[in-house]
């Protein structure tokens, strides 16, 4: 693919060259020869100026002009010009020795018409007297304001036409010596070109193998820097999703051995008979449905983070009352609630709007902050709910008067399976994916989440939710 590409360049580069020197050379060779036939024409012009003074004594008197104009032909025959003498009625009286046929033939009416009025006629192209193309000059003689005769001067284009030649073949050769030189200037800019591109299959290529750390070193400001650079920053974010993946399995793998491991060594427990009594036998089954609960929760959890990474999670969205669904969350927790002793107090403005997304998702939102809430609240503690409205949106935030998380933690508290207690989290049943599927409901509710928190003193975790018609 890359030969292609550096013939393709050189051929485009090569062909765009040899185009504009044929169009340049073209248009040169054609404006050079205009130039040379419009300087002849001049010239014939001046001349036949000059012979009209000459012949007009003869013609005043009504002579011939016959040894005038043998002599200057003889003379301007050096130069391949002809001169013929007609009288004021456009008829020839005297001709060249090779054309005195042509004597009594009678000028055109038009051309006639034209010396009448005091103004010269010049034509090029073929003529019937001549084997060759040529120029005719017709220049008038006046007298006392009386067209009396003219002057016909004939020159053949010859002269003309082998300049151009000659120079078309000066023109040729200067032109194969530069389609020579834009060949090797083509082949180092194509290389120049390619060999980056080169590079970036080379260091795709690698990519693709899992090959995250490689670099494009391009440091040009083109289109081909912008790609290396964007190259490096995918590279750069493969390699942090791929560290996310391999951190994820093995949280994942963590996570499961943990209850596993705990419900093979219970079971073992019962199977070889060690429970002393049906009390602890009981015990052992107790903390056997207890881990297979966790396992539960761990599995839909995963499941639900797996929807919103493939994007298949469905969204039922729709005008909902905040109030309803804070209710339905206490009425779930109300067991864990009562375990600890606490009191859930709710602060929501009566004027409350209604909100706007999927009802059953931000149940499921307010549910994982409660949880959380209540997981690290103190015994015989509080937990207070408000929602107030905030520009378009409505703001929910839950505070717990708990152990607090420290400041180095929060930056990472959204992470999955981030804990900052992992001990306490796993004894009391979390799964450590509670707060990143909160994260991930709001960010596709077009909302905010937040938290603030001081040690020792507590949690305030908060999210927005657009309002209804906002």
């Amino acid at each position: 693919m890359n030969k292609s590409i550096f013939f393709k360049l050189l051929a485009s580069y090569i062909g765009l060259v040899i185009v504009a020197i044929t169009i340049i050379g073209s248009m040169q060779v054609y404006l050079v020869e205009n130039y040379l036939i419009k300087s002849k024409e001049q010239e014939m012009v001046v001349r036949g100026q000059e012979l009209s003074n000459m012949v007009m004594p003869y013609l005043m008197s009504n002579l011939n002009p016959r040894p005038v104009i043998l002599n200057v032909n003889r003379a301007d025959r050096i130069l391949g010009t002809e001169v013929w003498v007609i009288d004021r009625y456009g008829k020839v009286i005297t001709a060249s020795a090779d054309h005195l046929y042509c004597e009594g033939n009678t000028l055109e009416a038009m051309d006639l018409t034209q010396l009448q009025s005091g103004k010269a006629s010049i034509k090029s192209g073929q003529s019937e007297y001549f084997q060759e193309a040529v120029i005719r000059v017709v220049t008038p003689v006046i007298h006392d304001n009386e067209f009396i005769g003219g002057v016909i001067l004939y020159s053949p284009v010859r002269g003309v036409n082998d300049t151009s030649k000659n120079m078309s073949k000066i023109y040729v050769g200067a032109a194969l010596l530069g389609i020579l030189i834009s060949v090797f200037i083509g082949i180092i800019f194509s290389r120049q070109i390619t060999k980056p591109i080169k590079r970036v299959c080379e260091i795709t290529r690698n990519i693709a193998d899992g090959k995250f750390d490689e670099r494009v070193e391009i440091h040009s400001k083109d289109e081909l820097g912008v790609l290396a650079l964007s190259i490096n920053h995918m590279s750069k974010q493969l390699s942090e999703l791929d560290s996310m993946r391999r951190n994820f399995v093995a949280n994942v793998s963590h996570e499961l051995r943990s209850p596993l491991t705990s419900i093979q060594g219970y079971i073992d427990a019962l199977l070889q008979g060690k429970g002393k009594d049906k009390q602890e036998e009981k015990n052992y089954l107790q903390i056997v449905q207890k881990e297979t609960h966790r396992l539960s929760r761990l599995v839909n959890d995963l499941l639900e983070i797996s929807r919103f990474d493939s994007q298949t999670a469905l969204f039922n969205m729709d005008e909902f009352p905040l109030r309803s669904i804070i209710d339905r969350a206490m009425k779930s927790l109300r067991l864990q609630t009562a375990a600890k002793d606490l009191i859930i107090t709710t602060n929501l403005t009566s004027d409350l709007p209604l909100c706007y997304g999927d009802e059953d998702r931000i149940e499921q939102v307010i549910y994982n902050l409660l949880d959380n809430a209540i997981r690290y609240s103190s015994d015989r503690g509080e937990i207070l709910i408000s929602a107030i409205p905030y520009d378009d949106d409505i703001l929910v935030e839950i505070t717990d008067f708990g152990q607090g998380i420290p400041s180095k933690d929060i930056p990472f508290i959204w992470d999955r399976f981030y804990r900052v207690d992992k001990a306490r989290s796993r004894n009391e049943g979390g799964t450590g994916l509670g707060l990143a599927i909160v994260k991930e409901i709001i960010d596709l509710h077009g909302g905010k989440v937040m938290v603030e928190s001081t040690p020792g003193e507590g949690s305030t975790f908060g999210f927005t939710l657009k309002q209804s018609g906002g």
